[in-house]
């Protein structure tokens, strides 16, 4: 559990009716499968984004398991390792981050761009062609 979803939580905790019940759920009004509760969560999202005027394409055929890809992607992207995510996946093996987990175009270039500024820090920003000056360990 991450702060922001501990924050929630203390706050639903104080609109609790029966503070000493430890029976009280935190979502006393919450279908007890997702199936019951996730369509309407996709309809509310898409109802919002349809009054922003923001684009609603993307939620067709939205499912709950998408949510696994959802939190898994942004994890990997952050440089969380892949033995963290399946233990927070609740995998028994390493192959099921990499099946979950899914790199942005823009995080692909990021990774590709770190050769350019590890090979400008070597070469003191100059040489960037590969044309090294003749250093003595050469021989020329």
């Amino acid at each position: 559990m991450n702060s922001l979803v501990r924050e929630l939580l203390v706050d639903l905790a104080t609109e609790r009716k029966r503070l000493r019940d430890p029976r009280e759920g935190v979502f006393p009004d919450a279908p007890a499968r997702p199936d019951d509760f996730f369509p309407r969560a996709v309809e509310a999202a898409r109802a919002a984004l349809m009054e922003a005027g923001k684009e609603v394409v993307q939620l067709t055929g939205y499912t709950w398991h998408a949510n696994r890809h959802t939190w898994a992607s942004p994890l990997t992207m952050a440089g969380v390792d892949a033995r963290t995510i399946m233990a927070l996946g609740g995998w028994s093996n390493l192959g099921m981050p990499a099946r979950y987990s899914h790199l942005t175009p823009g995080h692909l270039q990021a990774a590709v761009e770190t050769l350019v500024t590890r090979r400008r820090a070597r070469s003191g920003g100059n040489n960037l062609r590969g044309n090294h000056p003749p250093s003595a360990s050469d021989g020329r």
